[in-house]
């Protein structure tokens, strides 16, 4: 024990125990792993000034467990461009050029506001980034004094390479501890995940401070996305391009998201119908299946805040989204259970 403090106040005494301060740089908001090349990663600015990229930030794919892969060009790619206040970057492949393998479906291709260049086994820097396909970390860094690179915001855990459930090399981070040898269900592996509002940093590689897991020898034993996302489906991409977060208290913006609220109930959903109410007018609900399939819509012209919802009697039961999106076209999003 003694060893392990003096460890600790040598990392703190010479400022390698990196801690981040609410609010003060931009972080990932979002991770797609969707099927095929639908991949996008959205990046959050919860300043209140905006974040200039250029020559300063970089993105890092660490495929497949590789602990070196910021030594290869290919799978470093540097940031360009400007993040307004509380507004993101939407990150896609430049799939639009001839005769690359599987174009990204136009659902997503229109919520792109930076492309990334795909190149795969070329040799454009960073042509080899947005090709994560649920086992790979992704690191944000940031230039720092000196020319040095520091971690600002990690999705997964450098240097490992998540199992499956066979404890084969097709796996993802689970649900189930210790997260890496795939027992549970897959996080990181055909998923949307979304930031929870109450994140207002990313997390460093030591100082992984959200996580409250165990620790041992000051690192957690992995990488839980249920401590820093909420889960969607696979290929969902309609809660790209704004990200909620409780950084926005002062702003227009900030006051608009916090204020949109829904109920669902019965929530599980019974004889096939529920209630939806909220404290803002209801434009339209849709009810979406777990692999992406639109199974309700309606728009709702009168713009009440209470709506009702019939399903299909023939539903299978299990778990669905609902969205439901107001006048300003942000939708809001809540889980279901059809029995």
């Amino acid at each position: 024990m003694k060893k392990l403090l003096l460890f600790i106040v040598a990392l703190l005494s010479s400022g390698a125990l990196f801690a981040q301060t609410d609010c003060s740089d931009i972080f990932m908001s979002e991770y797609v792993e969707g099927w095929y090349n639908n991949k996008a990663l959205e990046l959050y600015n919860p300043t209140n000034a905006a974040i200039t990229l250029d020559n300063n930030y970089r993105l890092i794919r660490w495929s497949n467990g590789s602990a070196t892969s910021d030594q290869d060009a290919l799978y470093v790619l540097p940031l360009t461009g400007t993040i307004a206040p509380y507004k993101v970057l939407v990150m896609v492949q430049d799939t639009t050029k001839p005769g690359q393998d599987t174009m990204i479906w136009p659902a997503l291709r229109k919520k792109a506001t930076w492309l990334a260049p795909y190149d795969y086994n070329g040799t454009t820097p960073g042509g080899n980034v947005v090709f994560w396909n649920g086992d790979d970390a992704i690191s944000l860094q940031k230039k720092q004094t000196g020319g040095t690179w520091k971690d600002i915001d990690i999705f997964g855990e450098i240097g490992v390479r998540p199992l499956d459930w066979q404890l084969g090399t097709t796996g993802a981070w689970t649900d189930t501890k210790p997260y890496w040898r795939g027992t549970g269900a897959y996080l990181t592996k055909d998923q949307t995940l979304v930031r929870k509002r109450t994140v207002k940093f990313g997390i460093d590689r030591i100082a992984m401070s959200h996580y409250g897991d165990e620790i041992t020898g000051g690192f957690p034993n992995s990488f839980n996305a249920f401590a820093e996302y909420d889960s969607l489906p696979a290929n969902f991409f309609d809660s790209l391009g704004f990200h909620r977060c409780n950084c926005e208290t002062s702003s227009a913006i900030g006051k608009l998201a916090n204020d949109q609220y829904i109920s669902v109930s019965p929530n599980p959903v019974t004889n096939s119908q529920f209630t939806v109410q909220a404290n803002l007018p209801v434009e339209s609900v849709e009810v979406v299946s777990i692999v992406g399939q639109s199974v309700y819509f309606r728009d709702f012209t009168s713009l009440q805040r209470s709506v009702r919802v019939l399903l299909n009697a023939n539903l299978p039961g299990g778990v669905y989204l609902v969205k439901v999106k107001f006048s300003n076209n942000q939708p809001v999003i809540k889980k279901i259970i059809v029995q």
